[in-house]
């Protein structure tokens, strides 16, 4: 590995110690959703360019520029939902776009795939909202026409509310429960992903006739709380088998699914000692189950200004800052944790505030003895999630990213949505991204192969000790 420079650097209360030596090359994702406006609530900022967020070429010309820059994955979030206080919609989530309209991401998927050669894609797909078997199938689909380059963040859904009635169900289905469900998901897809198909199972002798040994395709038979099935996967087997699997809930129900099933995980920590916190807090469930403490690759969600200099780039900031309104940010929050923070007086906290929809994003505004209030936090989530907000020169933006590696464990980044469209990437890749590949953090030539393969280092599939494993034939 290549030394750090031998510097010693302060910024934002961030210090290099000398002689700092680079242990892991990073991993780098972007963060999107297929909406016009979806962090940061900035789509009518001059500078944001997503008008064409609904077509097919919008998304290659993405893709093929996060490709050359060397990123490893575009990543999709999803809103099934939208932001609902009691039966009604603000009108502010239609007028300002507040994660409305959102397209399906799933839908796009093989025409990027077909645009680059080399890109990773990670898709939300959520457990409370789907079926296994119809997941299970797309997902196989899906890492056949990419030959291995998906992932499938793993949710139970934000903006509860309005999910359940678009599924026509009656209430929100408590938080806890949602996991026990999602749980239950899983290893339901796992018969079908490991168990259903042997590995010489696909024959394709013209000869014989014979496509596919019948004593080597498997009925799957499952009888649980939440599903059944009983019947054989018409899908063959692919690169594979079982998509690379990520997954975000920060409660403590979250991380136990996390140790337990997780490939990787994508926090929203601020500050490098919360960071330290929930990776140790991660790779000791992922050891508590049996799978080596490095087996979780976890990243955090981070939003970028970057400029020549300090003091444009936080007048870029400021600008963007102030873009969105607290009523938009206040929606957006809403739909995220089903708290609607314009029905709480500026100055309280929310300290004494329980929610069953969104309680990982809830929590990060509950630090005892030192949670925001309602103002501050209005203004904090306009612009960004709650992953740190980096703002400097190109140096410093590098400087920062580079202690959170080193000291807080990290594997690497998802680069948050700020302008909307290519613009929140483009100085990033421009100024920052040869200063990390300078220093080592960045492969010069960029990972390639399936997602597991490029994030884990192992093979395609997942190894012996996953719980997946055991469905094997």
């Amino acid at each position: 590995m290549r030394r750090a420079e031998l510097i010693t650097i302060s910024y934002h209360n961030v210090t290099l110690d000398e002689g700092l030596v680079l242990t892991k090359k990073i991993f780098l994702g972007a963060f999107e959703e297929l909406t016009p406006n979806f962090i940061s609530n900035a789509w009518h900022h001059e500078r944001g360019d997503t008008g064409d967020f609904a077509t097919l070429e919008y998304w290659q010309d993405m893709a093929r520029k996060l490709e050359a820059a060397g990123f490893d994955f575009l990543f999709f979030a999803e809103a099934i939902g939208y932001p609902m206080s009691g039966d009604d919609v603000p009108e502010v989530v239609i007028r300002e776009a507040v994660q409305f309209p959102v397209h399906d991401p799933m839908t796009i998927i093989s025409g990027l795939a077909a645009t680059v050669d080399r890109l990773g894609f990670v898709v939300t797909a959520s457990t409370t909202a789907q079926q296994p078997y119809l997941n299970a199938r797309a997902f196989t689909t899906l890492d056949h026409f990419t030959k291995g380059r998906i992932a499938w963040n793993v949710v139970t859904s934000d903006n509860q509310v309005a999910l359940v009635k678009m599924l026509g169900q009656t209430e929100v289905t408590p938080h806890d429960e949602r996991y026990r469900r999602a749980t239950e998901f899983l290893e339901l897809s796992f018969k079908l992903w490991e168990g259903a198909w042997e590995d010489d199972a696909v024959v394709n002798d013209k000869a014989t006739r014979t496509f596919a040994d019948p004593a080597k395709v498997h009925r799957i038979k499952h009888e649980g709380e939440y599903f059944r099935l009983d019947g054989y996967y018409p899908a063959t087997p692919s690169i594979q088998r079982t998509p690379m699997l990520l997954q975000a809930g920060a409660s403590p129900t979250g991380r136990a699914f996390a140790g337990r099933f997780a490939e990787a995980v994508f926090i929203q920590d601020r500050g490098i000692d919360s960071v330290k916190k929930t990776v140790a807090d991660l790779r000791a469930r992922a050891v508590a189950n049996g799978r080596d403490a490095d087996s979780i690759k976890i990243m955090d969600a981070v939003a970028i200004i970057v400029a020549d200099t300090e003091e444009e780039a936080l007048r870029l900031r400021a600008e963007l800052d102030a873009t969105p309104t607290r009523e938009a940010a206040a929606a957006l929050f809403m739909g995220w944790s089903g708290v609607d923070l314009m029905k709480f007086d500026l100055e309280q906290t929310l300290d004494e505030v329980t929610t069953e929809v969104g309680q990982t994003m809830l929590a990060m505004f509950q630090v005892p003895g030192a949670s925001p209030t309602v103002a501050e936090i209005l203004d904090r989530i306009t612009t960004s999630i709650g992953g740190p907000r980096i703002t400097g020169t190109p140096e410093q933006v590098a400087d920062e990213l580079q202690a959170y590696i080193e000291e807080g464990d990290l594997d690497g980044f998802l680069i948050e949505y700020t302008y909307g469209g290519m613009a929140t990437y483009e100085d990033f890749i421009e100024k920052v991204m040869p200063i990390l590949r300078e220093r080592g953090m960045l492969p010069d030539v960029p990972r390639s192969g399936t997602m597991r393969e490029r994030l884990t280092g192992g093979g395609p599939r997942l190894p012996a000790n996953h719980p997946a494993a055991q469905y094997r034939r």
